[in-house]
């Protein structure tokens, strides 16, 4: 037993260690590029941090921004763990956010301690409902989960413009958005004089549920044989068709969850068309960068959210184009999935050169 945790401890350490050189390298690159176009390291450096650190109201910005990140990721992690690819969570927030918002505009006269809750399931609801559907088509017609998952995500786009720009768009008719939700559906405000609310809390609880749950239970325990292999999975009595069904819905659960902190929690607190601004696809470097585990997709998160909030003062003081906040991403994911393969392929080999060839065990 104690052996056996302390390999884990090794392989996270060196997982760790792995990821941080590799955003330390991505952001080197970064940094490269920059003096190439002729602005000073040291400015573009100083702009960043500014963008991120610079005030309470900045910090204050980027964690918010590290919420749906860290949900979106959670939803990668929890599908990945079942051996099920979900790359439809931008459609499942965006689904999660349509469903609070519907909530928070319909609903009147309820206290906040049943309206936010009865929003906040809503949008957990809302991401099910989609990724049922290709959970569905997986698990029925055979359909590719990461085709039906990426498909009903365009779908979904579509469906919030045309909500926007029709049955819930605010009353003028003029700004192809809705009206904002009602006070009592919001999330509270955490700290005054800046845009962070309390839904943080709530991605927090959520991370320590998902790692507890993986770990801890008989469903994670299911759930992660039947990644690693289904057959043995099937073997003691589980269904791995009903796992992976369970693993996609739960997926877009949390996906769901972080649409509607993005309605429930943003300043304007209503839905607008392409609200949920790429952090589905975000989540999924996030999760990558985390190497699947749900308790890292906190620093996972919070990095690449100051990454997003230190790059918009770059654009503005510096000219230097906020896409190079997603190619470093970009490069993130490709050294952290190229050593995970490397480090595969090595333990591979390594376990092909213990193993004796049959004739050395007949003799």
């Amino acid at each position: 037993m104690r052996s056996a945790r302390g390999a884990r401890a090794v392989a996270l350490l060196r997982g760790a260690t792995v990821s941080v050189a590799a955003v330390v390298l991505a952001v080197g690159v970064s940094f490269l590029v920059i003096a190439r176009t002729g602005v000073p390291v040291e400015d573009a450096a100083a702009a960043m941090w500014d963008g991120a650190f610079g005030s309470p109201a900045q910090t204050a910005a980027a964690l918010t921004k590290a919420v749906p990140l860290c949900l979106a990721a959670l939803g990668w992690v929890i599908a990945s763990r079942a051996d099920r690819i979900n790359v439809g969570m931008e459609g499942q927030i965006l689904a999660g956010g349509v469903c609070a918002g519907l909530v928070g505009l319909g609903l009147h006269g309820l206290p906040m301690a049943v309206h936010l809750p009865l929003a906040v399931l809503a949008g957990a609801l809302g991401g099910v409902a989609l990724g049922a559907i290709a959970a569905w088509l997986w698990a029925a017609r055979g359909v590719n989960d990461f085709i039906a998952t990426l498909l009903l995500g365009l779908i979904m786009v579509q469906v919030v413009g045309w909500l926007v720009n029709g049955p819930i768009e605010e009353p003028t008719g003029t700004l192809g958005q809705s009206a904002p939700v009602a006070d009592t559906a919001r999330w509270p405000v955490m700290v005054e004089g800046t845009i962070l609310r309390s839904d943080i809390v709530l991605a927090v609880l959520v991370v320590a549920a998902t790692a507890f749950v993986l770990a801890r239970t008989v469903p994670g325990y299911r759930l992660r044989l039947t990644g690693a292999n289904p057959a043995a999975a099937a073997a003691t009595g589980t269904r791995p068709k009903k796992v992976g069904v369970l693993a996609l819905c739960v997926s877009a659960a949390v996906a769901g969850l972080a649409g509607s902190s993005l309605v429930l929690a943003s300043p304007a607190g209503n839905v607008a068309p392409g609200f949920s601004a790429g952090y589905g696809y975000d989540g999924i470097a996030v999760a990558l960068l985390a190497r699947n585990n749900p308790i890292a997709c906190i620093p996972a998160a919070l990095l690449l959210a100051f990454l997003r909030q230190g790059g918009g003062l770059l654009e503005a003081r510096e000219g230097i184009s906020s896409g190079l906040i997603s190619a470093t991403q970009a490069v993130v994911i490709l050294l952290v999935t190229g050593s995970a393969w490397l480090l595969a392929r090595r333990r591979r080999s390594r376990v092909r050169t213990m193993t004796p060839a049959p004739q050395e065990v007949a003799a």
